[in-house]
């Protein structure tokens, strides 16, 4: 692929295996020899429909390859574009390409980076301070203040910057004890994070059933029972976003609560609730406790109507792993609340 691209685009299209990129005066493409020209194509309003995806047909010529490049495209926008022929690619190393007579897609496996090195030592602590750094971006920070205000040590937050460091993710000014950092692309840092969170295994997780006649009756319910029960919690993924104020979801079968002090096992019981078994749980389960490992969601989180949420950013990863219907829902919720903060 010859790219004369917006840095923006170049660094997705360089997050896709398989795929050579070179400078060059126009925007071509090619599938062994053959070459094509390339259009990049801005993604489409949010809510994008059917009539929104065709829109973009008339700027693509003939012959030529019409392609939306974005660092998040959920999947119902790419069963779109799919669908009227045309060509997309995101940040996280899927790309699916229109070609005449092969078919060429590439599904979530991201390129290694060039140095062989990963972003070692963020361990669950590290992801909390990303998200601390987050939740307020705008910010100037300094190791001190990122060790205080996210309660690590500051060897750990001298780490979590040097990580965002070698990813370009801030910049810094002064030295010494004037030396300042801020994020400089929040969206890229966001979609690193997100890489960097789903790569860890699915917190444990602890299925059971609490009797209630509506969501927001069940985690009233459940709050009463963790707050006598001395339980640090925090509702996350659909039943947050719903707390916070966007509705993703138009049904919450089950409510994702992380608790913390305790696994989520032990956290039922001295709950006074019965852990469902995987049989009963898929049938009758209206709340699943996960093990807040690291504080991921338990640190920060606010009360909203006598319930603590966890942050935002927390919020939408965990419906991200949801995957379906979750993805979805996680990029409404980006949408709607994180690229608007």
């Amino acid at each position: 692929m010859e790219a004369a691209t917006p840095e923006r685009y170049r660094r997705v299209l360089l997050g896709v295996p398989h795929v050579d990129l070179h400078a060059g005066r126009s925007n071509r493409i090619g599938v062994g020899p053959d070459l094509r020209p390339l259009v990049l194509l801005p993604r489409a309003d949010a809510g994008t429909g059917d009539a929104a995806v065709r829109a973009l047909l008339p700027l693509v010529p003939a012959h030529a390859v019409g392609m939306v490049v974005a660092r998040t495209i959920p999947q119902r926008e790419r069963d779109l574009l799919e669908d009227v022929g045309l060509s997309w690619c995101d940040g996280r190393g899927a790309l699916h390409l229109d070609w005449p007579g092969v078919m060429v897609h590439i599904e979530g496996a991201t390129r290694p980076r060039a140095d062989g090195q990963t972003a070692k030592g963020l361990g669950p602590v590290g992801l909390r301070a990303v998200q601390v750094l987050l939740g307020a971006w705008e910010k100037e920070w300094t190791v001190a203040r990122l060790a205080q205000q996210a309660a690590l040590s500051v060897g750990q937050a001298h780490t979590v910057f040097k990580a965002l460091e070698d990813e370009r993710l801030v910049t810094t000014t002064g030295k010494g004890p004037q030396q300042r950092r801020h994020l400089t692309d929040r969206a890229a840092a966001l979609d690193w994070l997100a890489g960097l969170d789903s790569a860890r295994r699915r917190p444990e997780s602890a299925a059971a059933y609490l009797y209630a006649r509506t969501p927001n009756e069940l985690l009233h319910r459940f709050a009463e029972r963790a707050s006598e029960a001395g339980l640090p919690y925090a509702v996350t993924a659909a039943a947050g976003s719903q707390l916070l104020g966007v509705p993703v979801l138009s049904q919450l079968p089950v409510v994702q609560v992380r608790v913390g002090v305790l696994p989520a096992g032990p956290a039922l019981e001295r709950l006074g609730l019965e852990r469902l078994d995987a049989e009963d749980a898929g049938r009758g389960a209206n709340l699943e406790l996960w093990t807040d490992t690291g504080e991921l969601g338990t640190f920060g989180a606010t009360t909203i109507d006598e319930i603590r949420v966890a942050p935002p950013v927390r919020v939408w990863l965990d419906l991200a792993r949801q995957r379906g219907r979750g993805a979805d829902a996680a990029q409404l919720f980006r949408e709607q609340v994180l690229e608007r903060a």
